[in-house]
Order: structure tokens, then C-alpha cells, then sequence
């Protein structure tokens, strides 16, 4: 039996991959409201979007999930994935209540931004604990990361297990860091994009982006994983990482009054567009020029192969599976040309003089 902790957007999600692949699931949240929702969306949405991403195996999701307020409920289970408010405390408190009534299941944790050891080294066995993170949006997305410090082995190929179950493609990453692979290139793209937005609407950076193959383009990504979300996880990484995620100042200011106003994107029916169920409305625009955005994405790309946390072949398959591209980073990379990046980037940090800017060793080693 599968618990999944939070009906949001991803817990959702998450419960419909499991609950398809064959497996009794128990979500749970403490809000009655966004059970409903979630079922509501098992009824319908997530079906199409398991159609759409070739896994669909059940045409009635409801029947096999459990929906909960009572987190007890999760007793049972041998495997649970939190995938709650992107807040460090709330996650370590989460797994310690747990602890108390459930003392086998693995740990996995859906955290966008935090170290999957900064809640594992709270719990009376950390070693039970593995990050299990999808990209967003889960269903149609095949990646999940997966890793820790202090996971266990068993823990770590109980999560490589339950990603290949639910259809999905497992990347075990060599070390930790705040982000992982995946939310660290987003990181460095939701800072970068503020340089792009001086001389283009978010229209014209979407279109530009979708030109270069992305299903999504960022803002139209941005509405899916929810405003609220992306302003936690740059506030998670300025915490840890400094200034080179500090961005343009009126982009942090409009980040905060769109949170502020409730326009969280797609959950609340608009955020930078407006939508209409799962369809956001985006306005016909030519294509922006974003070579300062994607060197960006580059540069941090390359930035965590020096950390050590995956080698340039695993950095490029998690860009590939996070976004349905034809193409990865590293290949982006290959097609600009090193020489074009740094230009682009020098040229962005003259400007914006935003570290997220500033060239990395490793690329300066590539010209």
C-alpha cells in the first residue's frame, strides 16, 4: 500500500501514477477541500493525461484511492512520498509523526528544493528516507530524481523501484544539494528570466522557448507548478546558495504582490495567464530572443557537474526528461557554441550585474 502525504498539484498526481499502476493508495491531507479537488481531477484530467503519457492501465482511479484528512491512515503503508508545503519544518515534523505509528515503510520525499538529508538527519532512522522528485507536471513528465547522503541502500532502490512501476525513468544523482539537478537549471532560469522580461512580455519568452522544442514555455511552467511554489524554493535557494540567486528587483516585487494577490497560476485560474481548466490561455506572440536565458540555464548546468552532483551526461538526461525536449542541456549547449554563451552572459551581467550571470569555471574551460 502507497501513502501519499498532500493533494496538491504534485501529491494528485502522484497518487493517480500509483493508484494506475496497480497499487492500493491512501492520500492524505488535512484539507477536506483540496481532497475533493484531487478526486475531482482523478475522475477526469489525470486519466487523459495518463492517456497522453501512454500509461494509462485503469479507466476508475477514485475507486482505488483512499481520500483522508486522518494521517494515521498511512500505518500500513510500505511506501510514502510527502509531497507538501515547501517549507523544511513542516516536512521534518510530517515524517516524525510518522514515525511514531509506522515504523517500516520507506520515506520519499517530493521536496522541490530541500536536501533530502536536512529532513532525514531529524528522524530516528535517516536511512529510510530518499528523494523522490518528479518534474512537473508528474503524469506527463517521465523524470524522478532520486538520492541522499544518508539513504539507505534499500531505501534508494526501493525509490529507483517505484519510479520504473508507476512508467516513470529514475536518476540517481551522485551527491545532494539544495534544488538537485532539475530545480537548480529552473532556479537559474527564474532568475535569468528577469533580464528578458527588460525588452519582452512573457508571451514572446514562452513562444521563443516552444521554438526550441519545450512542451511548455517557463511562464506557461511557472502557472503549472504554482507561483506560491517558485517563490519557496528561490527563497529556499537565496537561504543556501547567496546572492547568485537574487534577481531583478521589480521581478522579486511582482513575484511577491502575484502571490500576495492569489494569482498562484493554473490552481487558481491565472497567474501570468489566465486558464481555463487545464488550458492556459496564452496570447500569439513572435518568439523573444531568450540566448541570454538559455546561457543561464547552461552555466548553472555546468556549475553543478563541478559540484559533483551529476556527471554532463546525466545533467543533459534530466533537462531531456524534465522537458520532453528532443535535445538536452549539455547538446544545447554544443549547438550555441561556448564562445556565443559566454557573450551572452557578459553581456547579461553587465547589464543586470546578477551573479546567476557570471560565467563558471568549467564553462571558461570550454572556450
Amino acid at each position: 500500500m502507497i501513502g501519499v502525504i498532500g493533494a496538491g498539484t504534485m501529491g494528485a498526481d502522484i497518487a493517480a501514477l500509483f493508484a494506475n499502476a496497480g497499487f492500493k493508495v491512501v492520500l492524505v491531507d488535512r484539507s477536506e477541500e483540496a481532497l475533493k479537488k484531487a478526486r475531482e481531477k482523478h475522475e477526469e484530467e489525470c486519466l487523459n493525461e495518463l492517456g497522453e503519457a501512454g500509461l494509462k492501465k485503469s479507466d476508475e482511479l477514485v475507486s482505488s484511492i483512499h481520500y483522508t484528512t486522518e494521517l494515521k491512515s498511512v500505518r500500513d503503508c510500505d511506501f510514502i512520498v510527502e509531497a507538501i508545503t515547501e517549507k523544511l519544518q513542516p516536512k521534518i515534523e510530517l515524517f516524525r509523526e510518522i514515525e511514531k505509528f509506522n515504523d517500516r515503510a520507506v520515506f520519499a520525499t517530493n521536496t522541490s528544493s530541500f536536501m533530502p538529508s536536512e529532513i532525514a538527519e531529524k528522524l530516528s532512522n535517516p536511512g529510510r528516507l530518499t528523494l523522490f522528485h518528479f518534474s512537473n507536471p508528474p503524469i506527463l513528465m517521465p523524470l524522478v530524481e532520486v538520492g541522499g547522503s544518508r539513504v539507505s541502500e534499500e531505501a534508494l532502490e526501493k525509490g529507483v523501484s517505484m519510479a520504473k512501476i508507476i512508467g516513470k525513468e529514475p536518476v540517481v544523482l551522485k551527491k545532494e544539494c539544495r534544488g538537485h539537478v532539475l530545480n537548480r537549471m529552473l532556479g537559474a532560469a527564474g532568475v535569468a528570466v528577469g533580464y528578458c522580461l527588460l525588452y519582452h512580455r512573457p508571451e514572446e519568452v514562452d513562444a521563443a522557448m516552444k521554438n526550441l522544442g519545450l512542451k511548455y514555455g517557463f511562464f506557461e511552467l511557472l502557472d503549472m507548478i504554482g507561483l506560491d511554489v517558485a517563490k519557496d524554493v528561490l527563497e529556499s535557494f537565496r537561504e543556501y546558495y547567496g546572492d547568485r540567486f537574487r534577481g531583478i528587483r521589480s521581478m522579486d516585487f511582482f513575484m511577491e504582490k502575484m502571490v500576495e494577490w492569489g494569482k498562484l497560476g493554473k490552481k487558481s485560474g491565472e497567474g501570468f495567464y489566465k486558464w481555463e481548466g487545464s488550458i492556459a490561455k496564452i496570447p500569439a506572440a513572435s518568439p523573444a530572443d531568450v540566448r541570454p536565458l538559455v546561457a543561464a540555464i547552461i552555466n548553472e548546468a555546468l556549475r553543478i557537474v563541478e559540484d559533483g552532483i551529476a556527471d554532463e551526461k546525466t545533467v543533459n538526461r534530466v533537462y531531456m526528461l524534465a522537458t520532453n525536449a528532443p535535445y538536452g542541456i549539455m547538446d544545447a549547449a554544443e549547438m550555441l557554441g561556448y564562445p556565443n554563451i559566454l557573450d551572452a552572459l557578459k553581456e547579461a551581467l553587465e547589464v543586470t550585474k546578477l551573479e546567476i550571470f557570471r560565467p563558471c569555471e568549467l564553462l571558461r574551460s570550454k572556450i
